[in-house]
Order: structure tokens, then C-alpha cells, then sequence
């Protein structure tokens, strides 16, 4: 892993790689496959996306993580929403509706994390790296699976998260556990070949995205909560809450203009068109 900090410090690990072309650029990705896992679904106002927006107007917002199948083993992007705390009535009452959910998140037994990675035929005990694009709910419901795995965050995402009063947006027993290995990281990071982590602060103090190379050559822009929807990019919008409005502005421009780039494609997490075309999982993208 090459991981680069403001103070320029950084790991390597040497392994071969199949060359691959990006763009016209001969480039190198471990990246084998990548998986689309749809975890369920969260009812929100459309405003919670696109600021200003009618609140009236309801959204069937997807819940996404990503398993990539790489040469040295298999990736998570985020980990979905723990189902346990919405089929339970108690809990429901605790950690949504008394902190001020109107519609509880829907996770039907096809939007099983578990279940999904069965179909694919891979145990979370598989899984040895777990990345998480920030800290919100429907980000870290499944962490405590993968207490074996190293647990990859921007080191400001991770002191906000531990240090912000539970809210709307966060469940700090989700993360607070003793036995999570934490690889805090600074910036922008090469986790291998193909695997490209974007620091996109904004919509929290250390939100970040990711760039996926196939071995198609096509390169994946991996948008998470920087911006929910294709029109958050289109138009330039502002997601419905940030920790920082300019920086949240500068992180969609970015990965607006990565996505530009030849052979790229942009792919947000929560828009409820795009899922509908999307690939999922056990079906892939190569």
C-alpha cells in the first residue's frame, strides 16, 4: 500500500500486477471484480440530497457497499445498516425515531449483507481490508464483523465520528469497539494498484472516495456521500448537510472532473435511478 500524508509518509508493498489500459495510458490494477451489494433503502426527504429542495417530495434513497475481488484478496466498501436496530421495536424507538427519523430505513432479507457475500461465495472472515468512505449509519452498520479485518478511515473522519454526540446521522456503537484495527490515514492514498482513495471532505471532516480501475480498463469514480445523486454532479448541487459547504462544493467539482476523464464513469451510492441500472451483486463489473 502507498499512502501519501501531509507529511509525505508512506508504506509499500511489492507484488506484480496485469497491465491494463486506462485512457490510452498502459497502467497496472489488482483489481479483478467489483461487486454492487444493495443493503436496503432509506426514505428520506429530497432535501437530505439536494439542498433546497421541496422537502415534501420523498425519496427511496439505496443503501450500497462495494466488494471488490482483487490479487491480494477481497476489499469492502462500507457495510451497510445494521438491520437488528430497525426490525426491533426498542431499538427502532432508540437509535431512529427518538433522534428524530420519520420513516425507518427499509432492508428486506434480499438486502442481507451476509447473504449477498454467500451468494458470491465469500465468508466476512474473507474480507481482511474494510474501507469506510465515512462514518454515518448506513455506512458502518456491519463493522462488528470484521473485527480481523484492518479498517481503513481518514484519520479526521475517524476523531470527528468518536467525538460528535450520537445524532440523525451516526451510531457510535456501530464503531466505538475495542477490537476494530484501525489504519487511520491521511489524504489521498493508493491502497494497490486500481484501488485509489480520494479524500473528499465536505459532507463530514474526513469523507472519502474511491477510484477503481477494471481490468476493462474502465476506471469507476465511486462517489459515496460526497454527492447522493448524478444531479448533485450535473448541477453542481450541494448534498442537504455538510460539515463544510466549500469544501463539500470543491470535493464534488473533483470528482466531477476525475470522472470527465477517458474511460471513467461516475458512480453514485444513493441515486435511486442509477441503482436500477446498475450491475448487482452476484452480478460484476470487470
Amino acid at each position: 500500500m502507498i499512502c501519501f500524508t501531509p507529511r509525505n509518509k508512506y508504506y509499500t508493498r511489492s507484488r506484480v500486477y496485469s497491465p491494463v489500459r486506462i485512457g490510452g495510458i498502459m497502467a497496472a490494477t489488482a483489481v479483478k471484480k467489483l461487486y454492487v451489494l444493495l443493503c436496503g433503502f432509506e426514505v428520506l426527504p429530497l432535501g437530505v440530497s439536494i439542498r433546497g429542495s421541496d422537502n415534501r417530495i420523498i425519496v427511496a434513497e439505496p443503501i450500497c457497499a462495494y466488494l471488490a475481488e482483487t490479487e491480494i484478496g477481497w476489499v469492502l466498501f462500507d457495510t451497510g445498516i445494521d438491520a437488528s436496530r430497525i426490525h426491533d421495536p426498542v431499538l427502532a424507538q432508540t437509535y431512529y425515531i427518538d433522534r428524530g427519523w420519520t420513516t425507518l430505513p427499509v432492508v428486506h432479507p434480499a438486502h442481507s449483507l451476509t447473504g449477498q457475500l454467500e451468494e458470491i461465495g465469500v465468508r466476512p472472515e474473507d474480507i481482511h481490508q474494510v474501507v469506510l468512505s465515512h462514518m454515518h449509519v448506513d455506512h458502518t452498520g456491519y463493522l462488528k464483523l470484521f473485527r480481523h479485518a484492518k479498517i481503513i478511515a481518514q484519520r479526521a473522519e475517524h476523531h470527528y465520528a468518536l467525538h460528535t454526540p450520537p445524532e440523525l446521522g451516526n451510531i457510535i456503537e456501530d464503531y466505538n469497539l475495542p477490537e476494530l484495527d484501525w489504519q487511520l490515514i491521511e489524504g489521498d492514498c493508493e491502497l494497490m494498484p486500481g484501488i485509489q482513495l480520494i479524500s473528499t471532505p465536505g459532507h463530514t471532516p474526513g469523507h472519502q472516495s474511491a477510484l477503481i480501475s477494471l481490468p476493462s480498463g474502465t476506471r469507476l469514480v465511486l462517489t459515496f456521500d460526497a454527492g447522493d445523486f448524478l444531479q448533485n454532479f450535473e448541477q453542481n448541487l450541494l448534498p442537504g448537510s455538510a460539515s463544510d459547504d466549500a469544501q463539500a462544493l470543491a470535493s464534488i467539482l473533483r470528482l466531477k472532473q476525475l470522472a470527465g476523464e477517458p474511460g471513467s464513469m461516475l458512480f453514485p451510492l444513493h441515486d435511486p435511478g442509477f441503482i436500477q441500472t446498475a450491475k448487482l451483486a452476484p452480478l460484476y463489473y470487470d
